[in-house]
C-alpha cells in the first residue's frame, strides 16, 4: 500500500470514529462526570470502536476464522491463537478492559453500606423536635385553608383530562404533575401543574417548532380546572424532538452537570419552567447523591440558567427531589450506629420511613413528610415523624408513639359507610388541630372525592364527614372534650363577649352557628349539649364565651353563658 492510500485510509479511519463519537453523544448524551456510569459506559464503546478501527478488526477476523474454518467448531483445537502473536494495539485494548473493569468494581466497592454506612447516615442533619413545638411549626390554619390540597394526583389528572377539549386529539397530559405554590391576584394557591405533551411521534414532528400548546392547572383547594395556552407555544418538552428534547437541551447547554428530576413548575405571573437539579456523589465514587442546585429552563425560549443551592429564584418550590430527600432520611435514621449494628447487632436506635411520603405546605414552602417506624414490617405503628424542606433541605424529627399512614388509611376505609361505597383513602397529609398531630385524607371512588377524614395520630380516633367544616368541628369537639376545659384553659381557650348578629341551629350535626356584633367573619359554632341556653338564645342576645379557634375562621365554643336569658332568669 503506497503512502497516499495509507493516508486516506487513516483520514477514513478517524472520521468513522468522529462520526460515532457525535452520533452516539448526540442519542445518549450522557453527562460527561467521572462519577456517572452511563459516562463511563459510552466512553468504553467509544475505545472499543477506536481499537476496532485503527488495527484490532483484523486481528479478530484471522482468529474466528482459524478457530472456525468451516463455520462450525472443528478447527477450536487447532491452536491457531497461539501461533498468531498478539498486536500490541490488542494488548492496550485488554489493559484498558481491565481499567474499566477496576473502576466498574472499585466504584461499586466504594459505595458499599457495609464500609460507608455512617457516611450515608452523616448526609442528612436531623433537628430534634419536641411534639410541644409541633403547633409552632405547622399553624393550625392549614386545615381548611388556601394550603391544604383536598384532591390528590389522581383526580387532578381526571380533572385536568377533561379541560382538554379539541386538544386532546393531539396533546396528552405527561405522566408527572407538581404541586406547587404561586401567588395569584386572589393570594397564595396551592395548585398542581401538568404539561401537555405530544400524543405522538407525528404530531411531535409536525409541531416542532410551534411546541405544546400550553398546560393545565388544578387548583387541589378548590378543584378549578384550568387550561392555559402559552402564547408562541412550548416547543422545550419531554416528549419534543431533537433539539427540542428537554433533556437532550439541558445537556447541550451543560453537559458536564449530573442532572436529574425534572419537574414541570411555572412562575407568579403562570409563565412555564422546567426545574432541573443537579448534583454530586459524595460516598465513594457511585453513592450519596447530593443536590447542589437546579437548572431553569423556559419552556417557552429554551433559556437556561443555572442556580446554586439558596441562589434560585423565590418562586422555584423544588430543590431538593423527593427521592434523594427520602433516601437521605432513611440513611440517617437507620445507619447511625453503622451497618454491622443494623444486620448483625442488637440494632440500637434502628428505624426506618415508612414506605409513604406526602407533600404538605408550611409558610409557602413545600415539605416532604412521612413517618418513623420500626423495622418490624408487620408493625404499623409509628415512634415519630419527619419533615423536609424541599427547598433548602432543613430537616426536623419529631418523636411521638402513634400510627403508621398505612393504618390510618386502614382506619378510614374500614368504616361501614365507606366500605358500602368501596371507597378508596388518598395517602394522609399531616396537619395540625388544636395542637394536635393530625392525618387528613379524603375518601374518593374512582373520579370525585365523596368523604373527608381525621385521624388522629396518637391513637387512631377517626372522624368521618362528607363536608370538612361538620368532619372538622366533631373531631375538635372529641379532642377538646378529652383535654378538658381545665387543661385548655392557659394556652388554647380565648374570651370574647358580645351581642349575636345572627344566628341559626344545624340540626344536622346538632349544633347552633352565630356571628357576633362588630366581628362578622368569625363564625361561632356550639353544640346544642353544651347549656340548655344555647338552644334559646336569639339575636341580640349578649353572650359570654370560651372557645378554640378551628383555624378556618370558626370556633367552637367550649363554654357559653348567655347574660340576657339568665340575669332575666328564663334559663
Amino acid at each position: 500500500m503506497n503512502k497516499g492510500k495509507k493516508i486516506l485510509s487513516y483520514v477514513i479511519k478517524v472520521l468513522i470514529l468522529l462520526i460515532y463519537v457525535g452520533v452516539s453523544l448526540y442519542l445518549v448524551f450522557p453527562a460527561l462526570h467521572f462519577q456517572n456510569r452511563n459516562a463511563v459506559m459510552w466512553l468504553a464503546g467509544v475505545v472499543l470502536v477506536a481499537f476496532l478501527d485503527f488495527g484490532c478488526a483484523g486481528y479478530f477476523k484471522r482468529v474466528f476464522e482459524g478457530l472456525f474454518p468451516q463455520g462450525a467448531f472443528k478447527g477450536a483445537a487447532q491452536g491457531y491463537v497461539k501461533k498468531e502473536k498478539l498486536p500490541v494495539a490488542v494488548k492496550i485494548l485488554l489493559v484498558v478492559i481491565c481499567l474499566f473493569g477496576v473502576y466498574f468494581v472499585g466504584g461499586e466497592i466504594s459505595s458499599m453500606k457495609v464500609f460507608r454506612a455512617k457516611d450515608y447516615a452523616a448526609q442528612m442533619e436531623m433537628q430534634e423536635m419536641e411534639i410541644k413545638d409541633f403547633g409552632q411549626v405547622i399553624s393550625p390554619e392549614s386545615l381548611g385553608s388556601s394550603t391544604l390540597p383536598i384532591i390528590d394526583e389522581s383526580i387532578s389528572q381526571r380533572k385536568a383530562e377533561g379541560a382538554l377539549g379539541t386538544y386532546g386529539s393531539q396533546f396528552s397530559l405527561s405522566d408527572s404533575s407538581t404541586l406547587i405554590h404561586v401567588n395569584g391576584e386572589e393570594g397564595e394557591e396551592l395548585v398542581r401543574v401538568i404539561p401537555l405533551e405530544y400524543s405522538g411521534f407525528f404530531v411531535a414532528l409536525n409541531k416542532y417548532s410551534q411546541g405544546s400548546v400550553g398546560y393545565v392547572k388544578v387548583n387541589v383547594v378548590t378543584e378549578e380546572t384550568e387550561l392555559v395556552l402559552v402564547e408562541g407555544g412550548m416547543p422545550y418538552i419531554e416528549s419534543g424532538l431533537l433539539n427540542k428534547n428537554l433533556h437532550r437541551h439541558i445537556w447541550m447547554n451543560h453537559p458536564f452537570l449530573m442532572v436529574t428530576d425534572y419537574s414541570f413548575e411555572i412562575d407568579d405571573q403562570g409563565h412555564p419552567y422546567w426545574i432541573a437539579t443537579y448534583f454530586e456523589r459524595e460516598v465513594g465514587l457511585f453513592g450519596g447523591e447530593e443536590p447542589k442546585g437546579v437548572i431553569t429552563v423556559d419552556a417557552c425560549s429554551g433559556k437556561t440558567e443555572k442556580y446554586p443551592m439558596g441562589s434560585e429564584p423565590e418562586w422555584v418550590d423544588r430543590v431538593v427531589p423527593v427521592d434523594i430527600a427520602f433516601a437521605q432520611s432513611d440513611n440517617a435514621l437507620t445507619y447511625k450506629n453503622g451497618w454491622f449494628n443494623v444486620e448483625f447487632g442488637a440494632k440500637k436506635e434502628v428505624f426506618n420511613l415508612t414506605e409513604e411520603y406526602n407533600y404538605i405546605s408550611i409558610n409557602g414552602q413545600t415539605y416532604m413528610y412521612s413517618g418513623i417506624t420500626s423495622p418490624n414490617n408487620a408493625d404499623e405503628t409509628s415512634v415519630g415523624f419527619v419533615l423536609v424542606n424541599l427547598k433548602t433541605k432543613e430537616t426536623m424529627r419529631y418523636t411521638m408513639s402513634g400510627i403508621t399512614e398505612y393504618r390510618a388509611k386502614s382506619i378510614a376505609t374500614s368504616d361501614q359507610k365507606v366500605k358500602a361505597q368501596a371507597l378508596t383513602a388518598t395517602d394522609p397529609i399531616l396537619v395540625n388541630i388544636a395542637d394536635t398531630p393530625t392525618y387528613f385524607l379524603t375518601l374518593k371512588n374512582g373520579y370525585q372525592r365523596l368523604w373527608y377524614g381525621l385521624v388522629r395520630v396518637s391513637d387512631g380516633m377517626v372522624v368521618l364527614g362528607e363536608d370538612l367544616k361538620s368532619a372538622k368541628t366533631e373531631y375538635l369537639s372529641m379532642v377538646t372534650e378529652e383535654a378538658g376545659p381545665s387543661d385548655l384553659e392557659n394556652e388554647q381557650l380565648k374570651s370574647v363577649e358580645g351581642k349575636i348578629l345572627r344566628i341559626r341551629e344545624n340540626g344536622a350535626e346538632n349544633t347552633v352557628e352565630f356571628i357576633l356584633e362588630g366581628a362578622p367573619d368569625r363564625l361561632y359554632v356550639a353544640p346544642l349539649s353544651l347549656k340548655t341556653s344555647v338552644r334559646f338564645t336569639e339575636k341580640g342576645d349578649l353572650v359570654v364565651l370560651k372557645y378554640i379557634e378551628s383555624g378556618d375562621g370558626s370556633a367552637l365554643v367550649r363554654a357559653f353563658t348567655n347574660k340576657t336569658v339568665e340575669e332575666s332568669g328564663e334559663s
